[in-house]
């Protein structure tokens, strides 16, 4: 659910091969709950996320639609498929999906199942985590975009560089970006002067 993350096609292809290990049938619903109104679903198999692990994105595709857009299609669709349980992997809207879900095991026992999410955004502010996958990434890909700004910035004065970064509201990525970056050029400062 949400935008893509880095990791998130690693996380499906762990979860893929823990599930098949157990004996479990692993289902995979493409674009989020849109999809599984939409029946795309299909079963996944050991080798066919074999090759997932490195590849950006999210193989399954993303979707930001909530339960609610069909709250009754979506118990309908689970109790269609059989799910016995089901894991997420999102941000802050996989994390509202959960919610939705939980708040309808009122009306809908196709929801009385084992749910669980996996926090994936660059963004990080999924409520009651500490860390996302693809924070990290993110991170790591402002530090080298920051070092190669820098050195076009030590080569010219009187410039102001400035490095916009993704995010939304949350402020995360700026926040620690501007950290690690910083902390770079501490160290490369201190190298700089043979300390």
């Amino acid at each position: 659910m949400g935008a893509p993350a880095g990791g998130m096609n690693a996380a499906t292809r762990t979860a893929v091969r823990y599930c098949i290990r157990q004996g479990h049938t692993p289902l995979a619903v493409h674009n989020g709950f849109r999809g599984l109104l939409d029946d795309i679903v299909d079963e996944l198999s050991w080798l066919g996320v074999d090759a997932w692990m490195n590849r950006g994105g999210s193989e399954l595709g993303t979707n930001r639609a909530l339960p609610s857009i069909d709250i009754g299609g979506v118990a309908s669709k689970f109790q269609e498929y059989g799910f016995h349980s089901i894991m997420l992997i999102g941000g802050f809207e996989a994390f509202t999906a959960l919610l939705e879900l939980q708040e309808g095991r009122k009306h809908y026992p196709a929801f009385n199942i084992p749910m669980v999410h996996i926090p994936a955004t660059i963004s990080n502010n999924v409520p009651m985590t500490e860390y996302s996958l693809g924070s990290d990434t993110s991170l790591n890909a402002l530090v080298d975009a920051c070092d190669a700004i820098k050195q076009s910035a030590s080569a010219s004065r009187n410039r102001v560089f400035v490095v916009e970064t993704q995010g939304g509201k949350c402020g995360f990525i700026a926040a620690m970006g501007g950290l690690a970056v910083s902390w770079l050029y501490y160290l490369t400062r201190m190298e700089a002067d043979g300390q």
